[in-house]
C-alpha cells in the first residue's frame, strides 16, 4: 500500500502523553447485537466465531443506570461488532433512556443502508448525540467491492436525505460525520468523498485500517509492521460490552479473545479497576510482555492516532480526550 495522503504519522510516544488512567472508562461501547446486514471486506463479523444474540433490557438499563450515576459524561457508543438500526424501534428506546437518565454523549456507528425516512425521524426523535456513517469509496463499483450486500447509491442517497430532514427539522443534534476506512481498494477515491460531502457541511474522518484483534487479514496494508512501541490508546480510554454482558479487553477484541469479566455479575466500575490495575498498568509501564496474547500480539493500537478529521467547515481538529463538558465540543 502506498504511503497516505490523508492519515498523518503519528509520534505515538507524543500522543501516549495525552492518555489518562481514569477511575472510569471515558468510552463505554455497549453491543445491542451482533447481527449485520453486510459482508464487508475489510470487517470480520461475516465470519464471527462467537454466539450471536440480543441485548436483553435489563442488562441495558443496569449498564446506563451506573455510567448515569458515576459519570453521565462518558460517551456510550451503541455498537461494538454489530450494525445497530437492526434493532429498529429497541434501539430508540435504548437511546431514549440513556438520554432520560442524564448521558450527554450517546454515540452509534452505522453502515447507512437501513437509514429510511422512518429510520431518520425515530433518530432525530431520540435525542441521539452523534452518529458516524460508513463511506468507504465514490464510486459504486468500489463501494459495492468493499461493502459486500449494500447499494452504493441507496446509501449516498440515505445520507443526502437525513442532512435534509434535520435542517429541515431544525435539529442541532445528531452531529453527523462520514467514517472513510483508508485501504488499497478505495485509496485512489478518498479525495472525492470528501469533496462530495464536504458540500454539505457534514464531519469527515478518515482512519486506518485495522485487523480487529486478528480477525481481519490487512497485511497489506502495511498496518502490521511494528515498531516501537506505545501504550495503546483503545486498551486505555475503551470499556465494550458485548450483547450477553461479556466485557472484551478492548473495542477491537471482537471475538472477546481477552475477556475480562461479565456485566451481570460485577459492575463497570468492578471490572475496570481489574483492568486498570493489570492490563492498563501494564501498558503504560511498557510492559508489553505481560500482557494478555491478544493485546501482545496486537497492531491495532496503531490505530489510535493519524486520523484525517475534519469539521463541519472543512477545518482540521483532534480527538478530545476530556472526560467533562469540553468532550462535548
Amino acid at each position: 500500500m502506498q504511503e497516505s495522503k490523508y492519515i498523518q504519522n503519528i509520534d505515538y510516544s507524543e500522543l501516549e502523553k495525552k492518555f489518562e488512567v481514569r477511575d472510569f472508562p471515558l468510552n463505554v461501547a455497549v453491543e445491542p447485537s451482533n447481527f449485520c446486514n453486510l459482508k464487508c471486506k475489510m470487517c470480520g463479523n461475516k465470519d464471527l466465531k462467537r454466539s450471536r444474540g440480543h441485548m436483553d433490557m435489563a442488562l441495558y438499563r443496569k449498564i446506563i443506570d451506573e455510567i448515569a450515576e458515576t459519570n453521565p459524561m462518558t460517551r456510550l457508543w451503541l455498537d461494538f461488532y454489530g450494525e445497530p438500526l437492526l434493532e429498529r424501534y429497541k434501539l430508540y428506546f435504548m437511546i431514549d433512556y440513556a438520554k432520560k437518565k442524564g448521558l450527554a454523549n450517546v454515540n452509534m456507528n452505522t453502515n447507512g443502508t437501513l437509514l429510511s425516512t422512518e429510520m431518520i425521524d425515530m433518530l432525530l426523535d431520540s435525542g441521539i448525540d452523534f452518529i458516524s456513517i460508513d463511506m468507504d469509496a465514490f464510486s459504486k463499483e468500489v463501494f459495492e467491492t468493499i461493502r459486500s450486500g449494500a447499494d452504493r447509491d441507496v446509501v449516498y442517497e440515505n445520507v443526502r436525505r437525513f442532512i435534509q430532514r434535520k435542517e429541515m427539522r431544525g435539529c442541532k443534534k445528531p452531529v453527523l460525520e462520514i467514517k472513510v476506512i483508508e485501504m488499497p481498494e478505495n485509496q485512489a477515491e478518498i479525495q472525492d468523498i470528501i469533496d462530495y460531502w464536504k458540500q454539505y457541511k457534514i464531519r469527515i474522518n478518515v482512519r486506518k485500517l485495522a485487523t480487529w484483534g486478528g480477525n481481519v487479514n490487512v497485511s497489506a496494508s502495511g498496518n502490521c509492521l511494528q515498531e516501537e512501541r506505545s501504550a495503546c490508546g483503545y486498551a486505555i480510554g475503551q470499556f465494550a460490552i458485548a450483547w450477553d454482558g461479556r466485557v472484551a479487553v478492548c473495542g477491537w477484541d471482537a471475538e472477546l479473545k481477552g475477556q475480562i469479566g461479565n456485566i451481570n455479575e460485577e459492575s463497570i466500575q468492578q471490572i475496570w479497576k481489574r483492568k486498570k490495575d493489570t492490563i492498563i498498568k501494564a501498558h503504560m509501564e511498557h510492559r508489553f510482555d505481560e500482557l494478555p496474547d491478544i493485546c501482545r500480539n496486537c497492531t491495532d493500537w496503531r490505530c489510535a492516532g493519524g486520523e484525517l478529521r475534519l469539521d463541519e467547515t472543512g477545518m482540521l481538529y483532534d480527538r478530545n480526550y476530556n472526560s467533562n463538558a469540553d468532550m462535548l465540543k
